[in-house]
C-alpha cells in the first residue's frame, strides 16, 4: 500500500515540497538522538544534551555522524525511502548514503526571515565544494531529531522555485550561478516547523536556507541528498517536461 496519496503528490509538483507528519517511530528517533549526543559531545564537550544554557550563540555546525546507522536509517529505510520512491520511481535511486546531522544552535537577538536561499552543490568558500563542479541530486530529506518551533532555526524553503530553475537551466549553463544564489529575487521562504520524526522530501532545484533560531532550543535536522542512479547521465537533461524523469509524478 502506498504512503503517499495523489494530492499529496500534486502539492510535491506545484511546491516543490512535502510536509510528512510524525513519520518515524519514536524509537528510532531516540536510537539516532543518542548517537548524535554522542558525537557532539566527542566535539564538544562544552555542549550538553538538556543543558539549554551550553547551547546558546554556537552558530551553525554540522556532525560527521551522518554515516551511522542509526542516522541513515531514518532516511535509507521505509518509509521514508519508500516515500522517495514513490516519488521518483521503484528502484531508480540509490539506495545508500548519508544523512548528515545540520545543527542550528539558537542566538540573542531578533528574528528576521532569511532574505535568501541557495541551491545545493555550488562552490563557496567554505562548504568544501570544488571549484569548477557543479552536485546537483534529484531529491532532498530533511529530518527533525527534535522538534522546531516558529523562529526556531527551521529548514527553509522556497515554494516553487524548483519550477523556476528547471525552467531557467533551459537556457543557461548549470553553472552560472556562484554560490548557488539567485541574481533575482525570489520572494519569501517557509519555514519548516514540527516534531522530532517529522520529515520535508523537497527537490533538488528547491532553493533552501536555514532560519535564524531565536527560540531556546537546538535545531537538528538530518538531510540527505538523494539521486538517482543514471543521474550523471542525466544531469544536464533540462527537458521542456521537469518531471520526465520521475516516474512517480510524471
Amino acid at each position: 500500500m502506498p504512503y503517499l496519496t495523489s494530492e499529496d503528490k500534486a502539492f510535491f509538483k506545484e511546491n516543490g515540497f512535502l510536509e510528512i507528519r510524525q513519520a518515524i517511530d519514536p524509537k528510532i528517533v531516540a536510537s539516532a538522538q543518542n548517537v548524535f549526543w554522542e558525537h557532539m559531545n566527542q566535539m564538544n564537550p562544552e555542549i550538553q544534551r538538556g543543558q539549554p544554557e551550553t547551547w546558546m550563540g554556537n552558530g551553525y555546525r554540522t556532525v560527521q555522524c551522518g554515516n551511522e546507522s542509526e542516522i541513515k536509517g531514518l532516511i535509507y529505510q521505509d518509509p521514508i525511502f519508500a516515500m522517495a520512491e514513490e516519488l521518483v520511481g521503484k528502484d531508480q535511486l540509490h539506495p545508500d548514503g548519508g544523512a548528515g546531522p545540520h545543527v542550528n544552535f539558537p542566538r540573542e537577538g531578533k528574528w528576521n526571515p532569511p532574505p535568501n536561499g541557495h541551491l545545493d552543490g555550488y562552490h563557496t568558500p567554505h562548504n568544501g565544494v570544488p571549484k569548477g563542479t557543479v552536485g546537483h541530486f534529484t531529491l532532498g530529506a530533511t529530518v527533525y531529531l527534535d522538534d522546531v518551533e516558529k523562529m526556531g532555526g527551521g529548514f527553509t524553503v522556497w515554494p516553487g522555485s524548483h519550477r523556476v530553475w528547471a525552467e531557467f537551466f533551459r537556457y543557461h549553463d548549470v553553472d552560472c550561478l556562484p554560490g548557488g544564489v539567485a541574481p533575482f529575487d525570489m520572494g519569501s521562504g517557509y519555514e519548516f516547523t514540527g516534531q522530532a520524526g517529522d520529515v520535508c522530501l523537497w527537490h533538488g532545484l528547491m532553493t533552501h536556507t536555514a532560519g535564524h533560531n531565536v527560540s531556546r532550543n537546538i535545531r537538528i535536522a538530518c538531510i540527505a541528498r538523494l539521486r538517482r542512479k543514471n543521474f550523471n547521465e542525466i544531469r544536464y537533461d533540462f527537458s521542456e517536461n521537469m518531471w520526465k524523469y520521475w516516474e512517480g509524478l510524471d
